[in-house]
């Protein structure tokens, strides 16, 4: 296996809420970093900081020790790799390609695969944290592959982390993110309904979140998110359209282990309908705004 230095060139492909603020964190870590985003204008905020432009994926690869990935979805992330000028064309022998996407474990296998074939290694690499924690470089992330690869990229990851969680083999971090994400679609759900019913009860919502925060519920979480929600702030720090393709990804996985998820499949159900009604682009706790005026059942 060939080592990578102790600051490796990097290249960061995807360059979105999440991946722009991250990229970031690694430029002001000292590494440098080349990077491409489908579309160009992205790319200037990380100039301006001392990244260079690449001209295609595959370019970007072909000049990286380590290659990492940010996208939407699992078909972003497989055109992004294996497409016509995708990753994949410039990986080479001792290259690591991450892919910090959330995607399907099978996508996750898939471009492990690929990697392996050009005598690559490959991390799938999910983070779990929003727009704040990327920017702050306080992400969670949960890696899946090799041990002695995740030992040679925790220097990178670390610019970018506060905690890395190694779940296991390849797939194995894109799993737990799926169970994580899971968490966090049935919180905004719950807690929505609950405040909803507050309100409705004629009570001051801040009562609601002092009652969570007494007892056994007490989490970041209501402070940060549930405040917001309380204030009917939906300011897209993960926009509702990206948790509803990942509880999709949930019950499609789970579909594949033969085990069934009801509750997250009334959830997918709820997510889909808030799409329909056009709230993709707010954030995920816009479900309150949804739920707020979903029609009472008969």
């Amino acid at each position: 296996m060939t080592p990578v230095s102790s600051k490796p060139s990097v290249g960061f492909l995807g360059l979105g809420t999440m991946g722009r603020p991250m990229a970031a964190n690694l430029l002001k870590a000292g590494f440098s970093v080349t990077v491409w985003n489908r579309t160009a204008s992205r790319m200037q905020p990380l100039m301006d900081l001392g990244a260079k432009a690449g001209c295609d994926p595959a370019q970007v690869a072909i000049n990286s020790d380590v290659v990492i990935t940010m996208v939407s979805t699992p078909a972003d992330a497989e055109q992004l790799v294996l497409g016509a000028d995708g990753v994949a064309h410039g990986l080479r022998r001792g290259t690591v390609l991450i892919d910090m996407s959330t995607v399907s474990p099978e996508t996750s296998r898939k471009l492990a695969d690929a990697a392996n074939k050009k005598g690559a290694d490959f991390l799938d690499a999910p983070v779990v944290g929003s727009k704040g924690p990327a920017t702050e470089g306080t992400l969670v992330i949960l890696a899946g592959g090799p041990s002695a690869v995740l030992d040679r990229c925790r220097p990178i990851l670390s610019a970018m982390s506060k905690t890395i969680v190694h779940a296991g083999e390849n797939g194995k971090g894109s799993a737990l993110k799926l169970a994580t994400n899971l968490m966090l679609a049935h919180l905004s759900a719950g807690f929505a309904e609950g405040m909803l019913l507050v309100e409705r009860s004629g009570i001051e919502p801040q009562r609601y979140l002092d009652v969570l925060e007494a007892g056994t519920f007490r989490s970041p979480w209501y402070q940060t998110k549930g405040a917001g929600m309380m204030k009917r702030d939906f300011s897209t720090h993960f926009a509702l359209k990206h948790m509803a393709k990942d509880v999709r990804l949930m019950q499609s996985h789970a579909q594949q282990l033969g085990l069934a998820l009801p509750v997250t499949q009334a959830i997918e159900q709820l997510f889909a309908r808030a799409e329909q009604a056009g709230l993709s682009e707010q954030d995920y706790s816009a479900i309150l705004q949804f739920l707020d005026k979903a029609p009472v059942a008969s």
